[in-house]
Parts: structure tokens; sequence; C-alpha cells
């Protein structure tokens, strides 16, 4: 099978600066990198291929000789079927590691700097990020890793320790390790726990770390807003009117909250204290009960007997009594 063109695979052509050729690469890299396209071996197969084009347009020489000879200028010896130390990979460790060897990790930290370091969420249970450090000569610091824990609302209120188990490159075989994470009460939707010196390690130079991305499940009842926990609590429309006193859950059991008489619909009550703990901060959080106001959709006749001669008697309303001074305001004002 014939190879692409490496200039139509970045989209540049002969006469384009290296400044546009990075500038392509780097654009392309971003859409196709392996860490935002978990298990999608077609952005693989792209990453690989203007990854490699990169490798060869990116080097004075080696354009040169794709200039002159093609493909052949860049696998070897362009007049036979030599080959030389790396043969026709572009990458030198081969296997699919789009980081091995060529222009390496070292060369793709300078093209893309921090970049990486916060655009790729962990999609799966383990993503193998750009490293941090520079890997130049013999000590290199092996890749970062990043694993996304699910935790639900009740773990994050109270914190948990969890063990993960991940894989990660030790020397040059993989590795199956286990961990025990510790979760600090009150994280939040992404955020970082940092492993120092649990990601890949090489055989020579310092090891990578191992990013925990935390990711909360979603509740049945609950939302959180920053420290505070929203819950909707729905109330019959006659407790609405008269007020009662419910049982509701909290993120660490339960509690009693008094529903005083004449509530209307979307008022919300606070519970101090029941909510996340803040984390560097003092203290907790507030839950915030949403009323909700249920009428029912059917009545019998008696149900509506009772509440025809309630209509006779009942006052205005408070917020029914504010519409109609601003509706008359509005007329006044149009006349």
């Amino acid at each position: 099978m014939s190879k692409k063109d490496f200039y139509q695979t970045l989209g540049v052509t002969k006469s384009s600066s290296p400044e546009e050729i990075k500038k392509a690469y780097r654009k392309l890299a971003m859409q196709y990198h392996p860490d935002k396209n978990q298990g999608n071996k077609k952005a693989e197969e792209k990453f690989k291929e203007i990854s490699e084009a990169y490798e060869v347009l990116s080097d004075a020489e080696k354009k040169k000789n794709y200039d002159m000879f093609g493909h052949a200028g860049v696998n070897g010896n362009p007049f036979g079927a030599g080959g030389g130390a790396q043969g026709g990979n572009p990458f030198g460790r081969g296997g699919g590691n789009p980081f091995g060897g060529g222009f390496g990790q070292a060369d793709i930290n300078d093209l893309f700097g921090d970049i990486f370091g916060e655009a790729f969420g962990g999609g799966g249970a383990r993503t193998r990020s750009s490293s941090s450090s520079s890997q130049r000569g013999s000590s290199r610091k092996g890749a970062d890793l990043r694993y996304t824990l699910s935790i639900t609302f009740e773990e994050a209120a109270s914190g948990t320790e969890k063990v993960i188990s991940f894989v990660r490159q030790v020397g040059t075989k993989e590795e199956a390790a286990k961990l025990s994470v510790t979760v600090p009460a009150g994280v939040k939707e992404g955020q970082r726990l940092k492993l120092s010196e649990e990601g890949d390690k090489p055989s020579s130079g310092s090891a990578g770390d191992l990013y925990v991305i935390i990711s909360l499940q979603e509740h049945l009842l609950f939302k959180r807003e920053e420290a505070d926990v929203m819950l909707d609590l729905p109330v019959k429309y006659t407790e609405a009117i008269l007020g009662t006193e419910i049982e509701i859950p909290t993120l660490t059991g339960k509690a009693q909250i008094k529903i005083p008489a004449g509530i209307y619909s979307g008022q919300v009550l606070r519970l101090k204290g029941k909510g996340f703990p803040r984390i560097g901060g003092i203290g907790n959080g507030d839950m915030l009960v949403r009323l909700l106001v249920d009428t029912p959709q059917k009545t019998n006749s008696r149900q509506k007997e009772l509440l025809e001669e309630l209509n006779r008697y009942a006052e205005e309303t408070p917020l029914v009594k504010t519409y109609k001074e601003k509706l008359e305001n509005l007329l006044r004002s149009r006349k």
C-alpha cells in the first residue's frame, strides 16, 4: 500500500515555513491525540500518520531527502533495500507508540508546552499524558498517567479511600499496579489528586506522576452548587397552605424540616452546615431545600365541593396581589 503524501497529511505545501508546518501539526495533533479519542482506532491511526509526517518535515535534512526521493529517502537507502538503524519506523520503538523514538517525547513537549498537561480529561480508566519535564539525553522522566475515579455524592461529602488498579510502563515492560487513594472530604467534579512518582517508570531517570481525576456520580435527588447541596422537595398543596413537618435525606443521614404555613412554590429553605465541606475553608456549605407545591390532576366530587367553598372565602394571596398591582401600573402607564 502506498503511503500518503506527508504534505497532504499535514495540509501544507513544500513552500510552507517551519512555523507553518509546526502550527498545522499542532492543530491536527490536538484533534486526533489518543487521550482525546479513547478507543477510536481511526483517530489513533490518523495521529500516527500526522506524527510521522511532522517527524520528517520538521527536520531539515529529512525534509530535503523526502523532497528528492519521496518515502524511499526517509526509510533508509533511497537507492536500494537498506533500511538504516530504524528501518521504516520513524518512531524507533514501534508498537504503536508515537512518542517512542524519532523526534521523541522531548520534542513533543517543546511543541505543545503545557497544552496537553490539562487538556485531556480521563475518559477511561487509564490515560497517558505527555511528560512535563525535559527528556533529552539518557535521563528521562516517565510519562504522567491519569485515572478517572467515580465516587458518590455521599463519599465526596465524607471523604473515602479507594483501591484502584491500572497499568503502567516499568522499564520496557508493562506492570499491573494497585494503589490506595485517599479522597478528602469536599472534593469537586474534575478535581485532581496527585500521586507523585506513581506513573511510568523508565529504566533510567525519574518516574512520572499519577493524576486521579474525580468524577461525581449523578445523584437521584441532590444537585451540587459549589459547597451547597440542592434538594427539590414536592409538597401537597394542602401542606403548603396549612404547614407541616417533613423528614428529608441529607448527605450524611436524615433531618426534620418545618414547612411554614402559606409557603409558595419555588421558595427555598436553608439547613445550615448540611452541605459539602469546604476544602481549604472553614465549615460546610448548606443544604438548600426548594419547595415545589404539587397540585392534584384530578379531584373527586367531595374534594371539588370543599375546594369551591374554600375558594369563596379565600383571601387574595401575596403573589397574586403583587402581580395585579404591577399589571394595574403597567396598564395605567399605557394610557
